[in-house]
């Protein structure tokens, strides 16, 4: 089944792996509402992805104090660690712009996403391993759900930007993804449905 390409520049697409799933302004959910979703896989078994638009109140130093993981080595220990969904939220999961880590997969020539305890250890010694972002849970679907829920106009999607996922604020992610597929949020109705 193909996505359709509604609110998307390029033709549709038989999977959103590497694209962001943008909620659109009428989705009344409270894991979803005003999300930016990177799909990091996506088949007829359903689909799996990182919301990258959520901070917790939780710092990194604070989640390494709570794993007793030692924090005095950490270069940013003031970054946030975001909420990548309701899934697994026991579980943290780490987008990066860098290969060398184990259990990795990759989205895209650039992006990766890793649940490898070797890349928490880099940051406990002080490493620098580029760009990335720390998340507790995932989001995901069913199979058909998500197409089921794009045909609902619940979502729109646009092709990842790194740009977008480690140099852009959290209250700019979600309008920044959007621009990406051509819209402007501030120009939409808070309803949504089917036409």
């Amino acid at each position: 089944m193909e996505i359709p390409a509604w609110g998307q520049a390029d033709k549709p697409v038989k999977s959103l792996a590497n694209h962001f799933l943008i909620a659109m302004p009428g989705l009344d959910d409270e894991n979803f509402g005003h999300s930016v979703t990177l799909i990091c896989h996506h088949d007829e078994e359903g689909a799996m992805g990182i919301v990258i638009n959520q901070a917790l109140d939780l710092t990194v130093a604070e989640l390494f104090s709570n794993a007793g993981l030692a924090t005095d080595k950490l270069l940013h220990p003031s970054h946030s660690v975001w909420h990548g969904g309701p899934v697994r939220q026991e579980h943290l999961f780490v987008l990066h712009d860098s290969l060398q880590w184990n259990n990795t997969i990759q989205i895209n020539n650039n992006l990766y996403l890793t649940t490898s305890a070797d890349f928490l250890d880099a940051l406990e010694e002080g490493q620098e391993p580029g760009h990335y972002l720390l998340a507790l849970g995932c989001a995901g679907w069913g199979p058909s759900q998500l197409e089921n829920e794009m045909s609902e106009n619940a979502w729109v999607y646009a092709a990842a930007d790194n740009e977008v996922i480690f140099n852009t604020s959290e209250d700019r992610r979600w309008n920044a993804a959007a621009s990406l597929a051509g819209i402007d949020l501030s120009k939409m109705s808070y309803y949504s449905g089917k036409a």
